[in-house]
């Protein structure tokens, strides 16, 4: 492993590195399409002005729309007719907000649409691998360089195309965005040890919610990767009616990406009161919602009494003051799971994830393990341009139930544990082993 000392010494050059990082570091991406003014034009109007009629700030937050970020931005995106530097122009633009919900996407960036086949994420001061189905490249590795960059200068290159809510998330998430990494380059580990890779030829195995009895009729497990399709969830119910009668059921939502909360799957669990979030949106927002939720259940009560008529005048669009609701208690449904609920936690768990952990949280039902979560929400408004072109923009924020903030915050855990290098390597699933222990010794 490289040395405390070395490693200072290269965090002291990075500034100066940085200077020389852009060329090597997009060296091999392959040549780029062309958009013609008109369309760059077009295009770059449209973003701004759907960031300003849709986005809703956080308390607090910095002025991120002003006259000279749109300039800059209008430089950037009208400076070059290639449509790789137009789409990082306009996900820095949009990353200026501090939002995880909040981003810009082309298709066209990944067109292999492959994978690391890895991911890294800062830890002890260093890069180092958390999980990997690269053959040669071992959870516990330590990435000193990527393309002759080092990984703290290759990141602070990238930071401000990640859109997060906060700088942890948006080191977390480093190497959750293939786009910003060539399709071929090589990697330096601790020991000089070189590794290409070659995101074009990589296989990644689908996912799917697994479980196991840990300890037979006492202890279960069940790992959900996602909600952002269906089957996540449904897996997730068959499993709770297979454990049934278990004393203790660890539910693992690390590095679960998000997707439609759960709310079947926190029902089932769910066998006490708790207060849902509060909520928080621009008028015109709320009444939008307002209205599909009536489309959808012919039903507007639970919406905030405010709006509950939803009646929608000439010039609504004057209504921009802050609508916020919610917070109110949630009585349990029956038959719900009565066994112990422990929750495995990280900085990995995202949106629905946090939506599934935090009745958990706030009302005692359940015991979180591990590491704050990444702290982001926001419904998304989706905008597609018909070429590939993506926008999505935070119409909503959530709050914890007693109006605390929870966006950039995220959900702290009520037993801390972190992974250590050490554990890495030696395959020893600190967090899974510290909720055993409490599963054992109550």
């Amino acid at each position: 492993m490289v040395s405390h000392a070395s490693h200072l010494r290269r965090r002291l050059h990075l500034s100066f590195l940085l200077l020389f990082a852009t060329e090597i570091a997009f060296a091999q991406w392959n040549e780029s399409p062309k958009l013609n003014a008109e369309a760059r034009t077009f295009l770059e109007a449209k973003v701004y002005s759907l960031v300003q009629e849709h986005f809703f700030p956080a308390k607090n937050s910095p002025e991120s729309r002003s006259d000279s970020s749109y300039q800059s931005y209008l430089r950037m995106a009208l400076g070059s007719d290639d449509r790789r530097q137009f789409d990082l122009a306009t996900m820095e633009f949009v990353a200026q907000l501090h939002n995880g919900h909040t981003f810009f996407w082309d298709t066209w960036l990944d067109k292999s649409n492959q994978p690391l086949g890895f991911y890294a994420a800062p830890l002890a001061g260093y890069w180092v691998v958390q999980s990997s189905f690269v053959p040669s490249l071992k959870p516990g590795d330590v990435i000193t360089s990527i393309a002759n960059i080092p990984t703290e200068a290759f990141f602070q290159r990238q930071q401000r195309y990640i859109s997060a809510s906060s700088t942890t998330a948006q080191r977390n998430t480093l190497f959750l965005f293939p786009y910003l990494f060539p399709e071929q380059f090589t990697m330096t580990l601790d020991g000089n040890r070189k590794l290409a890779i070659n995101r074009e030829t990589f296989k990644e195995p689908g996912q799917k919610t697994d479980g196991r009895w840990l300890k037979p009729g006492a202890t279960a497990y069940i790992r959900i990767p996602a909600f952002n399709q269906p089957w996540f969830e449904n897996g997730a119910l068959d499993l709770v009616k297979q454990f049934r009668n278990a004393k203790t059921l660890i539910i693992d939502v690390r590095n679960n990406s998000g997707g439609v909360a759960p709310q079947r799957l926190i029902q089932e669990l769910m066998n006490r009161p708790y207060r849902e979030w509060k909520q928080s949106s621009a008028v015109r927002t709320a009444l939008a919602e307002c209205d599909q939720k009536k489309e959808q259940t012919n039903n507007a009560t639970t919406m905030p009494a405010l709006l509950l008529n939803c009646e929608r005048s000439p010039d609504d669009h004057l209504c921009t003051s802050p609508v916020t609701w919610g917070g109110d208690v949630v009585q349990p449904s029956p038959g719900a799971f009565e066994g112990r609920v422990i929750l495995l936690v990280n900085g990995g768990c995202i949106s629905a994830c946090e939506e599934l952990v935090e009745p958990f949280k706030n009302s005692g039902r359940g015991t979180l393990v591990g590491e704050t979560t990444q702290g982001s929400s926001g419904l998304p408004y989706t905008y597609n341009f018909d070429n590939g072109m993506t926008l999505k923009i935070a119409v909503k924020r959530l709050y914890f139930p007693d109006g605390s903030e929870f966006e950039g915050v995220g959900i702290k855990p009520d037993v801390e544990v972190h992974p250590t290098i050490e554990s890495l390597r030696s395959g020893h699933d600190v967090i899974l082993e510290k909720a055993l222990e409490i599963a054992t010794n109550p």
